[in-house]
């Protein structure tokens, strides 16, 4: 029983170094009996998880932007659009259990908008309309232009003293911050708005013996993540290169004679890299069981 405890030991051994690049990552190959009496089958095998950073930047026109060169002298956007970019990824290892609960699915988030808008709209109450007379939109273009004059004639004149002498300090910071907001209300009805959103893909890839490159996805600029077999956008690839380092540290390899031998393999420090078409995203060094190699190393000695 003791040499069977020893062996179960060797199956988590590590052999500790300086990096990730210099430990030593190694399990038992075949049918052995752990710690705690229970018969474990063991196959070491890598689970890689790509997470990809995902920015999302849209576009949203404004109501009045046709009339942002006539009133405001600026130009404001006509055309709505949405740009995905792939800003940058993480590599990781997983175990099976984290691999199960990655391919999980979480709700629906609900959103509550109010009447007053959200980021990605524009206020259903619109902060020109003061009145209830009916106006053309070129007339609440002008009322609004004219709104956004007269914030800042009035923050010239707090900031000159020309307002009054009653608000200073704190008040006059929090009366500058309210006309800020308010210019900046009117300004997106004819500027439109820029929303950037950042969210996190996560791609789980089971390694296949001696394969070097796998297709994680497609990324295209106006759809985001896509499959791999799609045809749009450009490809997402995760790239190995194999060290050729899989060492056994301090245990010496056994004699192929030796019965009492135990199988075991010896994961390689693999390095890594993530690539948007041609353009490397992220690197990390990785221990692999796929690339490294396997050995037979006799069964550490029974303590007495």
């Amino acid at each position: 029983m003791k040499r069977v405890l020893s062996i179960a030991a060797l199956a988590l051994a590590l052999h500790t170094g300086a990096s990730a690049q210099n430990t030593i990552y190694k399990a038992v190959v075949g049918t052995y009996t752990d710690a705690s009496g229970a018969v474990v089958v063991s196959d070491p095998s890598t689970i890689v998880a790509v997470d990809l950073i995902i920015e999302k930047e849209q576009t949203i026109v404004g109501p009045y932007a046709r009339y942002a060169q006539k009133y405001l002298d600026v130009r404001g956007s006509l055309v709505e659009k949405t740009i995905y970019t792939v800003k940058d990824a993480r590599l990781s290892v997983l175990d099976d259990d984290e691999a199960f609960r990655s391919g999980e699915t979480t709700p629906y988030a609900i959103a509550t908008v109010s009447y007053m808008g959200s980021e990605t709209e524009f206020p259903k109450v619109l902060p020109d309309r003061l009145t209830a007379t009916a106006q053309s939109a070129e007339d609440a273009a002008a009322a609004a232009a004219q709104a956004i004059f007269s914030i800042r004639k009035h923050r010239m004149e707090l900031i000159t003293g020309e307002a009054g002498e009653n608000v200073f300090g704190g008040g006059l910071k929090d009366a500058l911050e309210a006309l800020d907001a308010k210019e900046q209300e009117y300004l997106e009805l004819f500027l439109g708005k820029k929303v950037v959103t950042t969210s996190t893909e996560r791609i789980i890839i089971p390694m296949v013996a001696e394969q070097q490159n796998y297709h994680v996805a497609r990324v295209s600029i106006s759809a985001g993540i896509l499959p791999p077999a799609s045809t749009d956008g450009e490809a997402v690839t995760l790239i190995l290169t194999p060290s050729g380092s899989a060492k056994l540290g301090s245990l010496p390899e056994a004699d192929l004679r030796d019965k009492t031998a135990v199988r075991v393999r010896i994961a390689d420090n693999t390095n890594c890299v993530v690539a948007v078409g041609d353009k490397p995203v992220a690197s990390a060094v990785l221990p692999i069981f796929e690339l490294g190699r396997t050995v037979s190393v006799a069964a550490p000695a029974a303590k007495k």
